[in-house]
């Protein structure tokens, strides 16, 4: 058995680090500069797939490889350093982690759930309820997805129901679901916060109604068919004899009276909505901005963060972030762009509705070796360029964009299903197959709604 795993771990990093070795000393005809890249580039996408290596270290090391190699100059390989989104995101996850510490958003949510039927269908509804209703709220995803996870986890307990049953893992995925899908229409909840930061530098600021307008009909289709095919691939109708109502009554009861620190940390959470709403319409960076009221958090006086909770708040996401990033800036500046504009223009070329349709299977695509946040911060500045040099309206290009990183079938496409599967709620077959059922779904919807609809508000004239 070791020595399987062995030879297994061995053959893991020679795919990781022997493979960009060998590409990059390989005599090909193109110049250096771009082979360096893309050696590089693989080493990280491998590293990510496969994870020998530490993700934030991946992430870390990136740009410094771009550097020394040659590929690109310090000021392009560490650019994502200089992205106002860095700062914005740490106040993102700061605020995502008070959420959680002082039980605001459990309050939220068991206030919301509550107001449905509390048998396994109405639960798998009320998940995703307070899913659209949170999001608008709570910007940071895996907050919401942590919350969720947690409620559905302490429901199963208080039922006696089975982990990993059906029952059990309808509801761990009714409550990812609750993160994800409202997430696509709001772009301060979801991936679109990341490609318009990259989006806004190449075609302009996508504003947050204007996103909410192009998304909401899509998002809205991608949240039924999530909820449906919950409630048809699990048959949750014969669940109806059980009952949370008293677990949740319970459990929202010993949160106790709102607290000093749960009502300050739902005013920051208002005001960094309105900073995302707001701030860009008076011609302010809207992630500056953000990161202001960050260190109030930590006064005494106001007793929501302490120290040492800054070591807890997931920041190691930082240098994953800006990894992707260099990707995404050194593959400009070796011409890469370039030459997938050239080599796409027998697809691309023949009108933004086919684009359109291309972006979106790419993304869908590119999920199975790289993250979501690699897949934006790589892919935006190239297919914008592309649409613009086409003449296309980049627009419902990047919505494709989005909705395509939002589509998986197996939990190590993403990082915070593969923290959802980790609480051991849901039984990886099923999640698969559900998975399965819910890209298919993905694809009916951007033809038979997310296109006509883009269509019908004018984005593809």
């Amino acid at each position: 058995m070791s020595t399987m795993s062995s030879r297994k771990e061995y053959l893991l990093w020679f795919l990781v680090f022997g493979i960009p070795i060998i590409f990059g000393l390989l005599p090909l005809d193109m110049a250096p500069k771009m082979q360096y890249f893309l050696a590089i580039a693989l080493w990280g996408v491998l590293a990510w797939m496969t994870s020998i290596v530490p993700a934030g270290v991946v992430g870390a090391v990136l740009p410094s490889l771009f550097f020394f190699s040659g590929a690109a100059p310090a000021e392009v390989a560490y650019a994502p350093w200089f992205n106002s989104l860095i700062w914005g995101t740490i106040s993102i996850l700061l605020i995502g982690y008070a959420t959680d510490k002082t039980g605001i958003a459990k309050r939220m949510a068991y206030s919301i759930i509550l107001r449905f039927d509390c048998n396994l269908k109405g639960l798998v509804w009320a998940f995703m309820g307070a899913g659209v209703v949170m999001a608008f709220i709570i910007i940071d995803p895996m907050a919401r997805a942590m919350i969720f996870t947690t409620i559905a986890l302490g429901i199963v307990r208080a039922l006696d129901i089975p982990l990993k049953s059906r029952e059990s893992t309808a509801l761990g995925l009714a409550a990812f679901f609750a993160m994800s899908g409202p997430g696509l229409m709001l772009y301060t909840s979801g991936n679109g916060i990341y490609i318009n930061s990259v989006y806004r530098n190449v075609a302009g600021n996508i504003d947050y109604f204007q996103w909410m307008l192009g998304n909401i009909l899509p998002s809205l289709a991608w949240m039924l068919i999530s909820v449906l095919i919950v409630l048809k691939f699990f048959r949750l109708d014969n669940g109806r004899c059980l009952d949370a109502r008293e677990s949740l009554l319970a459990h929202k009861k010993a949160l106790g009276p709102m607290s000093r620190q749960e009502w300050t940390t739902l005013i920051v959470l208002l005001v960094l909505v309105a900073d995302y709403i707001l701030a860009p319409m008076a011609d302010l960076d809207p992630f500056l901005l953000s990161a202001l009221p960050m260190a109030l958090l930590f006064l005494p006086s106001v007793g929501i963060l302490k120290p040492n909770d800054f070591e807890e708040a997931n920041l190691k996401i930082l240098f994953v972030m800006t990894g992707a990033m260099s990707i995404g800036s050194v593959a400009g500046a070796v011409g890469l762009v370039d030459v997938l504009i050239k080599s796409s223009e027998p697809v691309m070329g023949q009108g933004p509705i086919i684009m359109t349709i291309a972006t979106f299977v790419l993304a869908v695509v590119a999920n199975f070796a790289l993250t979501p946040l690699a897949i934006v911060f790589t892919l935006t500045e190239a297919i914008t360029n592309m649409a613009l040099s086409f003449g296309y309206n980049p627009l419902p290009i990047a919505y494709a964009l989005c909705f395509g990183t939002d589509v998986y079938i197996f939990p190590y496409e993403y990082a915070i299903l593969l923290m959802c599967t980790g609480f051991g709620l849901m039984d990886n077959k099923l999640l698969i197959k559900a998975l399965c059922l819910r890209t298919l779904g993905a694809f009916g919807i951007l033809f038979l709604v997310s296109i006509p609809y883009w269509y019908l508000i004018g984005l593809f004239a």
